[in-house]
């Protein structure tokens, strides 16, 4: 089906990538992204309901001169999301979870030290099992996506009664856009209707160091259904089939509104 052609989309990318920058090929990447869906199935606690793409936070809105990577706004929306009623796994490379690391600014390189307070967001994470380290060698984009794929989906009504957003879990909170060449080996529909069912986008102010000034936090939401053309069949009050209903997005209507067209069976 749709859920394990995409499984096995991504286990492709990543081997390539691989291969493409050691230029030898390593089995041991994609047995370490099968072991990492497998861990997230067989855990035996709550299922991860929001799965973060760790650099994509830390790095938001931090292109100005003290800008770097800020573990307080990793733990900023994690807090917002616990808040919220989601259970929740960041990803993260290996090199961030050292104590001094390289980063890349305006094609500049520089260490970056963690004060003691990062350091201990970094092992509160550890400790409360909220931190998935991504082994060296591998990207870390492909773990969250291939988290979405590796457990199993729960839809949240509308109006539930807990108060939560309605929509898929586990939901992908990153800005990333996934522009990257490698994407295009994904079949296309395949990927925008995955996109628009996970990926959930944030919006806040940046942090300088610790502080925040406005400390407003919005996301918008996956898509309740995809945006594409969709048929299903069209019932009457008795549950007897008598026609085809088709679902049109329209460019400029609300994202979760759309034309449709029922067409009777005689």
């Amino acid at each position: 089906n749709q859920k394990h052609q995409f499984k096995r989309g991504i286990l492709h990318l990543c081997s390539s990538l691989y291969e493409e920058r050691h230029q030898q090929k390593n089995a041991k990447v994609t047995e370490q992204l099968q072991k990492f869906g497998t861990w997230l199935r067989k855990r035996g606690e709550r299922p991860f309901t929001a799965i973060l793409d760790g650099p994509n936070i830390a790095y938001y809105m931090q292109n100005f001169e003290q800008g770097k990577f800020n573990y307080h706004q990793i733990k900023f929306v994690v807090d917002a999301l616990e808040e919220m009623g989601e259970s929740v796994l960041v990803v993260l490379p290996k090199k961030y979870t050292q104590d001094s690391f390289v980063i890349v600014k305006d094609s500049t390189s520089a260490r970056q030290r963690l004060s003691v307070n990062e350091r201990e967001i970094r092992d509160d994470l550890i400790s409360t099992g909220k931190l998935y380290i991504v082994p060296t060698g591998s990207l870390d984009d492909y773990y969250w996506m291939y988290a979405s794929v590796s457990m199993e989906e729960q839809y949240i009504p509308p109006n539930n009664s807990e108060g939560r957003w309605p929509g898929t879990r586990p939901m992908l909170v990153s800005n990333d856009q996934l522009r990257d060449h490698r994407m295009a080996l994904l079949e296309p529909r395949l990927f925008r209707r995955w996109y628009s069912n996970f990926i959930v986008n944030f919006t806040f102010s940046a942090f300088v160091g610790e502080k925040c000034v406005d400390r407003e936090i919005g996301f918008r939401t996956a898509d309740f259904y995809s945006r594409e053309i969709q048929g299903n069949p069209s019932l009457n009050d008795n549950g007897d089939e008598i026609g085809t209903c088709w679902h049109f997005p329209v460019a400029d209507w609300d994202e979760n509104e759309g034309l449709c067209i029922r067409i009777p069976s005689s």
